[in-house]
């Protein structure tokens, strides 16, 4: 998929279950010590207590929020020959993949479904998702900075200090986007002239990586000449007001009212949370420990912070599945594009 030989994949069919049992196994030891806190009967009483409602307008929410981030892909790929049906498919599809698959590889799968579903080359797909995520971290940064203001008390490190962090990650992201081109063909120079250094070389996977990078750096510039920075920051938005309106909705549907900068400050350090490089199954364990924490820091008690980060989990995992369903025999018998060479 990634420009390899047919071959190469199978040498490394030996390293999958090893991934697959750390994974499992950072999954249920961060899962047990969180179940261990709280209690499985008050942990059902509370899933078996959701108000249709409330879920209903999450579920709503959590559908738009793929539609915008559908339509926000529709601007970062060069939608000719590419039904928007189909990227609504692999959107979704990409949002099921974070939750199941092990050890962040639930990201790849963005490019993969484009491939297959859309036929755009894996290229293509890498550029559009990084700058996706760019984006996607940018405004989550800018909403912990808006709203850390007003939890300065509740930081154990120093609050200027954390804000400053803060503010300077966001100007680092801006500037990466910028030069993102710059910095990954300066880094497959780098890598070329490591390799002239030592043997790998010879292996023909430095040059197969500069290839690559080469190629995505090609693909950033693409993006770039078309000059939609509005459109991709408009649809980033609404895709993240959805996305807290959705976190919202299921809190309340579990009998949980916050106000909404409390709400907005404990839901973003779950999300922060859940992108840190831990391997474990999809986001399992990592969020519900990073919505913990967010919670806790603004006053909700341990037991309702763990058991809600379960319960919020749950029932966007059972949408994200149901929608993913849809799509999956809507696709029905169509004739898929030919993929373009990977």
């Amino acid at each position: 998929m990634l420009g390899l030989s047919e071959t190469a994949p199978l040498k490394h069919l030996g390293t999958v279950p090893k991934r697959l049992v750390l994974s499992i196994f950072v999954a249920v030891a961060i899962i047990f010590v969180l179940l261990r806190q709280i209690s499985l009967k008050d942990l059902f009483t509370l899933l078996g207590s959701i108000d249709p409602f409330w879920a209903a307008v999450g579920s709503g929410a959590y559908l738009l929020a793929i539609f915008f981030r559908a339509l926000r892909f529709k601007w970062l790929i060069d939608p000719k020959g590419i039904p928007f049906a189909n990227l609504l498919r692999v959107t979704t599809f990409y949002h099921l993949s974070l939750m199941v698959l092990p050890s962040k590889l639930g990201e790849f799968s963005f490019p993969y479904f484009l491939n297959k579903i859309g036929g755009r080359n894996v290229t293509e797909g890498l550029a559009s998702l990084v700058v996706s995520r760019v984006y996607d971290l940018f405004i989550v940064l800018m909403v912990l900075l808006f709203v850390s203001i007003g939890f300065q008390g509740r930081f154990k490190v120093n609050a200027p200090i954390f804000i400053f962090f803060v503010a300077f990650l966001i100007g680092f992201i801006i500037f990466g986007l910028f030069y993102m081109t710059s910095f990954l063909k300066s880094l497959s120079r780098v890598l070329g002239r490591v390799s002239d250094w030592t043997e790998l070389r010879k292996s023909g996977l430095i040059p197969r990586i500069q290839e690559k990078m080469d190629d995505v750096a090609t693909e950033f510039t693409a993006i770039k000449t078309r000059r939609i920075y509005f459109s991709v920051s408009l649809t980033s938005l609404a895709s993240w007001v959805m996305i807290f309106w959705t976190l919202y909705a299921y809190m309340r549907s579990l009998g949980v009212d916050l106000p909404l900068t409390k709400m907005l400050f404990g839901s973003t350090i779950s999300v922060l949370a859940n992108a840190l490089p831990i391997s474990g199954i999809g986001n399992w364990g990592t969020l519900e420990a990073g919505w913990a924490a967010g919670f806790l820091m603004v006053g909700v008690s341990k037991e309702k912070a763990i058991a809600t980060g379960f319960g919020v989990h749950i029932i966007t995992f059972v949408v994200c599945a149901l929608i993913s369903l849809f799509c999956w025999l809507t696709l029905g018998k169509q004739k898929n594009p030919s993929p373009t060479a990977s």
